[in-house]
């Protein structure tokens, strides 16, 4: 392991060098290139670009940094995120390739520019902390006044900037020397901590005061959202999956605010079919409606699916409204449907009739059919609902002009030819 002091002194070889875009080698440095060379040299390879290495290692707040450690600004206040990287080397000193025209050189954290670009420090793996050469440095004590309180308010200086009203009340902390009881009960009667829950106050002290932590849940909650969204058959864009994650890590989302959530993006793929837990439900709709003698539409296949993901609806409700329809729609029945017998178990004398009289499979009658929806929904002469009696209905399907087409028709046709025949002393 390379200790960092040795990464310290590494860097102060390359003092004086001209700073270059994208430079990357002793010819020239920019602050990520300087970096990332030092530490290649002794064999630790680090992102090229400072957005990437604030990402890798430990954070370290400013009043434990360690010669070797990184240290990260945000200098271009049109982006967010670090642009500028230098590397600490003791006494509240760091060397960075500052900036076009100007050589690498040494700065100090007192610097009110740096101060106030403050984004955090970093440990990098495989180096190991040295002491603090000079940890006393006058310089320092003042200067990371506003770092260390944060710190020990338990949050960052970088999240304080990133909030004025947040930030104004620290300035006057640190004037007035409040105590940390003090400064928390002004903190609570603040309008951030009132208008965000613990965990979103969390979540936005972690993404100014540990970017890599941050970014590392944020990514593993993307990953969940998207197995999640596939799961209950949600088809989510970009911007619906990250506003997802968002509500996981940010507000702490639990199951029943999630499918709430996936629910509204419930879509019928190319196919025409519903995924994951929506296409359950819509196989189980359909199959309530078929038992059920109920006419659906795709349109309600899909609301329902959806309602059932969000948590609005249950299939236990569905059913029941289904039965309510079939108890309607075939009154002769109503008592029966409502007691929980399904309407294409009660008509299937009926079917088990067209298929016998007409000669058609069984398979292909069902209560839609439109003889056997007549025959069940019929009313009497009184005007009361009674199903039409099987015998009449045989004897109906024996009308049709299909049923002449049969092979019972022409034997039956056959059986009275031969009958009348024999009656006529002209059998055969």
């Amino acid at each position: 392991m390379t200790s960092g002091a040795d990464i310290a002194n590494d860097a102060r070889r390359y003092l004086g060098v001209q700073y270059v875009w994208g430079g990357t080698s002793p010819s020239g440095f920019d602050c990520s290139g300087l970096v990332a060379y030092v530490y290649g040299q002794r064999g630790i390879q680090l992102p090229r670009t400072s957005y990437n290495q604030i990402q890798v290692g430990a954070s370290v707040s400013p009043d434990k940094l360690r010669p070797g450690d990184l240290v990260f600004f945000d200098t271009d206040r049109k982006q967010a995120g670090a642009d500028h990287v230098g590397i600490y080397i003791g006494g509240g000193k760091f060397i960075h390739a500052a900036r076009t025209g100007q050589p690498v050189k040494i700065s100090s954290l007192a610097d009110s520019y740096y101060m106030d670009r403050w984004m955090g420090g970093r440990r990098v793996p495989g180096v190991s902390a040295s002491p603090d050469p000079n940890p006393t440095a006058g310089e320092v004590t003042p200067t990371l006044d506003a770092h260390e309180l944060a710190e020990t308010y338990g949050m960052s200086y970088a999240f304080f900037k990133s909030q004025p009203e947040l930030y104004k009340m620290l300035k006057s902390a640190v004037a007035g020397q409040w105590s940390p009881d003090r400064f928390q009960a002004e903190v609570k009667n603040s309008n951030w901590w009132k208008k965000n829950s613990d965990t979103a106050r969390q979540a936005q002290v972690l993404q100014r005061t540990d970017p890599a932590t941050y970014k590392a849940q944020m990514e593993a909650a993307r990953v969940a959202a998207r197995k999640l969204a596939v799961q209950a058959g949600a088809v989510l864009s970009d911007k619906a999956t990250e506003r997802l994650a968002k509500g996981m890590v940010w507000f702490g989302w639990e199951d029943a605010q999630i499918n709430n959530y996936l629910g509204q993006y419930i879509r019928f793929q190319d196919n025409e079919v519903l995924g994951g837990m929506a296409g359950q439900i819509a196989q189980a709709i359909k199959s309530e409606a078929y038992k059920n003698g109920v006419a659906v539409t795709k349109q309600s296949i899909l609301n329902n699916a959806q309602y059932v993901v969000r948590g609005l609806t249950t299939m236990e409700k569905i059913q029941a409204s289904m039965r309510e329809q079939s108890a309607g729609l075939y009154p002769a029945f109503a008592e029966q449907i409502k007691a929980g017998a399904d309407i294409q178990d009660l008509a299937q004398p009926y079917i088990q009739a067209v298929a016998q009289e007409l000669g058609v499979p069984e398979t292909d009658v069902s209560v839609y059919s439109p003889k056997v929806k007549t025959a069940l929904s019929r009313v009497n002469a009184q005007g009361q609902p009674e199903a039409m009696p099987l015998t009449d209905f045989a004897q109906s399907l024996r009308n049709d002009p299909a049923w002449r087409r049969t092979q019972s028709a022409q034997d039956k046709v056959l059986g009275i030819g031969r009958q009348v025949l024999a009656q006529m002393g002209l059998g055969i």
